[in-house]
């Protein structure tokens, strides 16, 4: 059933999709492997066939949407965080990014393992970033985006933090589908990851979990 669930996402097979999620979870399946080794590990795939040129931003984008329409099935049956609170996260999509996709699939996912989340909503300015931080008192600042355009934004967060005095009191990441490790070393960013899991392990390793 997972294997399916996985198939149907990689190929994009929306209704179909949605139907195993439904069924998964009506056999008694647990919600949080349904998520990560059905769902999740689809759009992992779905973004390795990005990277290798055979998936275009239009299907990237697809699988996207169908992932969250998933989400939102399998949501009021995934378990709660337990214990005190890992960390602190404000995360959105810069300004002139208008996808909230990637980035709330990345809040999903810092819930589930504990983080307390902020979402800050799309074509976000950068002082909107740094205001709701400190409002807060956030650990880490989150930056999507899904534009090569937009990416610059990013730079922007970073360079007002630097100029307030503020570039240690908040580590930044960031994300989306034309980021990568050495864009965001480039523009002296604290991390970058893929996807929504791999962002939920450097968040623990920025905050010294692992």
């Amino acid at each position: 059933m997972i294997s399916d669930i996985f198939r149907a996402v990689v190929e994009l097979e929306d209704e179909q999709a949605l139907e195993l999620v439904q069924k998964a979870l009506a056999e008694g399946l647990p919600a949080k492997e349904i998520l990560e080794d059905g769902v999740l590990a689809g759009l992992r795939e779905i973004g390795r066939l990005f990277q290798e040129q055979e998936y275009f931003l239009a299907e990237l984008m697809m699988g996207a949407k169908l992932v969250e329409q998933c989400l939102g099935i399998l949501d009021p049956h995934l378990p709660k965080a337990e214990g005190p609170k890992r960390g602190v996260v404000v995360i959105g999509a810069v300004k002139g990014d208008l996808h909230s996709i990637g980035y709330g699939l990345v809040a999903k996912q810092l819930e589930l393992a504990g983080y307390e989340v902020h979402s800050v909503g799309i074509d976000v300015p950068a002082m909107t970033f740094i205001d709701k931080a400190r409002e807060v008192n956030a650990d880490i600042i989150g930056l999507s985006a899904f534009l090569v355009t937009t990416i610059s934004n990013c730079q922007d967060v970073i360079n007002y933090l630097k100029d307030m005095g503020l570039r240690d009191k908040f580590k930044v990441i960031i994300g989306g589908a034309e980021t990568s490790q050495e864009v965001a070393d480039r523009m002296g960013a604290d991390g970058w990851a893929p996807n929504a899991v791999e962002a939920v392990k450097l968040c623990d390793r920025l905050l010294g979990y692992v």
